[in-house]
């Protein structure tokens, strides 16, 4: 599994925090929170209390999220409650980062989207600090796409039977390794190779319309292909589908895709 809290060597306090006072994360990735499962979360608390503390860290004088949005934003939406418990911890950019990283893939209500922007980020800030892997790319996917791309180059020579530059040999032992250990800590067991040819095309190839509709509709890896070839198709009816919220299902994005395909 993904690293927990305690898997972190860091030291930290319990306390309480006005949740007025805290600011966002800067290492959240995850966009869209459902309001309904909000608005449930927020009567669980109101009824409970908060029974997993935020975790937060100090930063210019101000606390700054690392774990918990989710609460704090259901908290401030729909409650009158005024402070949450947070455990405060010391932690680097790059500790919060891998926190916050962690915390957001154990979530169970992930999109398909979601999940694979997690294994991004996780991966990404896992390797952030090696200055080879941090000149690939500009973003996150960028340079998780270009050094499984180099790898997966490497593997294929080798079953050709290619002859391997040094160069590649040299990055393929320096990052295999340790990318297949990152891998091996999901929670679905799953293989680099096919994540960089199944998974993370789709996300490359996706524009931010698709990627912010599928992922409010909590649509499957297959349904997101689907809108994505009805939005090439017929970008007016890719609007009016995706206008429609609450109509937005695997039956209507089909039936349109069929029915703007016959045209």
């Amino acid at each position: 599994m993904p690293k927990k809290l305690k898997d972190f060597k860091l030291d930290y306090k319990q306390t309480a925090i006005d949740v007025d006072k805290i600011k966002p994360s800067p290492f959240q990735v995850r966009k869209f929170f459902d309001v309904d499962k909000k608005k449930e979360l927020a009567g669980s608390i109101q009824q409970d209390g908060v029974i997993q503390p935020i975790v937060v860290r100090f930063k210019n004088g101000h606390p700054e999220l690392i774990a918990g949005g989710r609460r704090v934003q259901a908290i401030r939406e729909f409650t009158k409650i005024k402070t949450v418990p947070a455990r405060v911890v010391e932690a680097s950019d790059i500790q919060a980062r891998r926190i916050a990283a962690a915390e957001n893939f154990q979530r169970e209500d992930l999109t398909a989207i979601e999940k694979v922007e997690a294994i991004v980020e996780l991966v990404d800030a896992e390797l952030i600090e090696d200055k080879q892997y941090a000149s690939m790319g500009k973003n996150s996917a960028k340079r998780v796409k270009t050094l499984l791309g180099k790898l997966d180059s490497v593997r294929a020579s080798r079953e050709r039977g290619s002859k391997v530059i040094n160069h590649s040999e040299q990055l393929f032992h320096t990052f295999v390794e340790h990318l297949e250990k990152i891998f091996k800590t999901l929670p679905k067991r799953l293989e680099w190779r096919s994540f960089y040819n199944h998974d993370l095309p789709i996300l490359m190839e996706i524009s931010e319309e698709v990627r912010e509709a599928s992922n409010q509709n909590g649509l499957s890896r297959a349904q997101t292909r689907a809108l994505k070839k009805l939005k090439e198709v017929s970008p007016e009816e890719f609007q009016r589908v995706t206008a429609k919220v609450e109509e937005f299902s695997k039956t209507s994005i089909k039936s349109n895709s069929k029915k703007t395909g016959s045209n």
